[in-house]
């Protein structure tokens, strides 16, 4: 393979001049002939850009940091000047090694975020008094905990682009080789969800979302270096977007592996950094020597165009190495076992053995204290030790704030991906994640709160759904049945706004039954599983979308007893139960005999319900809770259909309405 690559991280923990070299000279000695230098990440931004100095007076620059190591107060501080980063190319050169700078774009940006801020996002606020845009609401920090952060670049200013452009022209004068590697992984979108500049850009370049938005900007960029001579990396998260041009390499480390096959099959080159094989900054007793030398040298994904995988990459990330010594002990001599395989050559564990004692001697002559052999292969046992050891390093109390952050962040961009996938109303949608936000106040700042329109309380209900359905009783259950039982949630919403004019979700005493895995939408029809004194009831429920046409209600009960065979078998010979105002007796006087709803009532053996004046008034002339506790005049109700016409006059003259209830008992004809 011509590509025989090794990285080291030196944004989270820096690497003097020095140490940097040394470590060289020993992926050399492995056979690797390319270092990838993660120079800039939310923990630091390492290189010295002259243009804009703030980067390294302040990006450079961070106190005592927490991720999982046992001394977090080393290497926390320091960056590269120019002629140092020539100095390390020079010496690459010497090697017969290329050095692969990376800038990250657009996420883990928090340390250039901190320098200049006016490259961030700006932020819309909804009220029920309107929007309002607030300029400078986020609070930038160099970054201490590990994890993945929402705090990106603005993809809307063209300020913006022009700085990173710049910075990129200094990189290129830096670094003659033919790549530069802009990452374009992990950036979660949330700023970007609310800022009027990206919204803009996204508008006037014609995207479809805030995912298309990063494959613009990242297009941005590549093309701008492929002007220069460059070829531009990216990890494997920018092909989300779709296919990139042939000026791009993909970096694979993680998830979408079909995305990765299909830029294969249309040319695209690809190196191979798969995280649980060649991540060196793993434990040894996760990923051992032999694990390295003995996974497939060609991935699945890239089994179909081998022509096209450029080789390997190991990863050394620095959270938990947070010195040269660490750093010495975690690469080698594993990366030898990469090379190896990378080279061809064939061998058998002890041979590969005998092969890494002779390099750690070799190791060892240039300064390079490698890993002790007894390492080198884990067993069950040490497996299972470290395991445990890791465990307690995630549980520890100093990790908490890390998890706490780590969590509440993946679960709110889950919401707020769930909340467009429910087409949600944009300005409600927000205020929702507004209130949601309040968890990570790191990230969001602050926005003008009111009550009574919900929001917290869904943000609430979604949190629990999110939860239900990742571990709970929705885990497993069909992706659709998720979806169509959780759009009841903007169901609502533009229900509440039919009836008043403004945004307000009121209904979340009935939603209770879908995020806990209670209630389902299957097609036209809502089936809630409910216990009775006399056993299992299926309650029928029809929502106020559902089209009442013959074939599609049985279709929907045929899926619906379908899904509880398989999901809830103790449910799937339940008899089906209907309480509504739509299978009232009454309403055969004031509908013609061709009615589709009355034709639906004819499925049921009815009898006469509860007093169903409250369901008249919410239902068919679309008032919600609040209006109807405010008191109606009967006199305002609206005469657009006529039902509407009928049952005005009906109630005004002061007629009673009951709803009906009854047992599903035939097909719908």
């Amino acid at each position: 393979m011509e590509y025989r690559g090794f990285m080291l991280d030196c944004a989270r923990h820096f690497i003097p001049v020095k140490d940097l070299c040394r470590l060289m000279d020993g992926a050399a000695l492995c056979g690797m002939n390319t270092m990838h230098w993660h120079l800039v990440d939310d923990q630091g931004w390492r290189l010295e850009i002259r243009k804009y100095p703030r980067l390294t007076e302040i990006g450079s620059r961070r106190g005592p940091a927490y991720f999982g190591a046992a001394n977090e107060h080393e290497n926390n501080e320091g960056f590269y000047t120019q002629t140092e980063a020539r100095e390390v190319v020079r010496h690459a050169r010497d090697l017969g090694m290329t050095v692969i700078p990376e800038i990250e774009i657009p996420g883990h940006a928090s340390a250039m975020m901190a320098a200049y801020p006016e490259y961030g996002c700006r932020r819309t606020v909804y009220t029920r008094d309107g929007e309002t845009v607030q300029e400078t609401p986020y609070t930038y920090e160099v970054g201490t905990l590990a994890g993945v952060f929402p705090n990106l670049i603005c993809a809307g200013k063209d300020t913006s682009v022009r700085f990173l452009k710049d910075i990129l022209d200094e990189v290129c004068e830096l670094f003659p080789g033919p790549f530069v590697h802009i990452g374009g992984d992990e950036a979660i979108k949330q700023h970007w969800r609310r800022c009027p500049d990206c919204q803009r850009r996204i508008r006037e370049q014609g995207l479809r979302d805030e995912k298309e938005l990063q494959k613009w900007l990242v297009m941005e960029m590549g093309r701008y270096l492929h002007e220069k001579g460059k070829k531009t990396i990216v990890w494997n998260e920018s092909l989300d977007g779709g296919i990139l041009p042939d000026y791009f390499v993909v970096q694979h480390w993680l998830g979408n592996d079909s995305d990765t096959a299909e830029f294969m099959a249309a040319g695209g080159k690809v190196i191979s950094s798969e995280i649980g094989t060649y991540y060196v900054s793993r434990p040894w007793a996760f990923m051992d020597a032999w694990d390295v030398y003995s996974a497939p040298a060609v991935p699945d994904y890239a089994k179909a165009h081998p022509e096209n995988l450029l080789g390997i990459e190991t990863p050394m990330w620095s959270e938990r190495v947070t010195n040269p010594a660490r750093a010495e002990y975690m690469i080698f001599p594993r990366i030898r076992a990469a090379a190896l395989k990378m080279e061809g050559v064939e061998m058998d564990r002890e041979q590969l053995l005998s092969h890494l004692r002779e390099i750690s001697a070799k190791l060892e002559t240039i300064g390079i204290h490698p890993a002790p052999e007894s390492v080198w292969i884990a067993d069950e046992a040490t497996r299972a030790e470290a395991k445990k050891a890791d465990d307690a390093r995630r549980h520890a109390p100093e990790a908490a704030d890390t998890w706490r952050i780590c969590d509440d962040l993946m679960r709110l961009e889950a919401m707020e991906k769930l909340l467009i996938a429910l087409d949600m109303p944009r300005p409600f949608a927000t205020r929702v994640m507004d209130c949601a936000f309040q968890k990570v106040p790191e990230f969001f700042g602050t926005a003008e709160n009111f009550g009574g329109d919900g929001a917290e309380e869904m943000a609430s209900q979604l949190c629990t759904a999110l939860d239900n359905r990742s571990f709970g009783p929705w885990k497993d259950l069909p992706e659709q049945v998720w979806l169509d039982t959780m759009k009841c949630f903007t169901r609502f919403v533009r229900e509440h706004i039919a009836s008043t004019g403004w945004a307000a979700f009121d209904r979340g005493f009935w939603t209770t039954r879908q995020i806990h895995a209670k209630l389902f939408r299957i097609g036209e029809l809502e089936y809630e599983l409910v216990e009775k004194e006399e056993g299992k009831i299926i309650s029928i429920h029809i929502p106020t979308d559902a089209h009442l046409e013959t074939d599609l209600l049985n279709a929907s009960v045929e899926q619906a007893r379908s899904f509880l065979k398989t999901w809830f078998a103790d449910w799937a010979e339940a008899p089906m139960r209907c309480s509504s105002w739509l299978v009232s007796p009454d309403l055969e006087a004031f509908l013609p005999q061709d009615s589709r709803i009355l034709r639906w009532q004819k499925a049921f053996d009815l009898e006469r319900d509860e007093d169903g004046k409250s369901s008249l008034l919410m239902w068919v002339f679309g008032l919600c809770a609040e209006q109807l506790a405010a008191g109606v005049d009967l006199n305002t109700l609206k005469e657009e259909t006529a039902l509407q016409k009928k049952l005005k006059a009906f109630l005004l003259s002061g007629g009673t309405f009951v709803n009906g209830k009854g047992t599903l008992v035939r097909r719908f004809e």
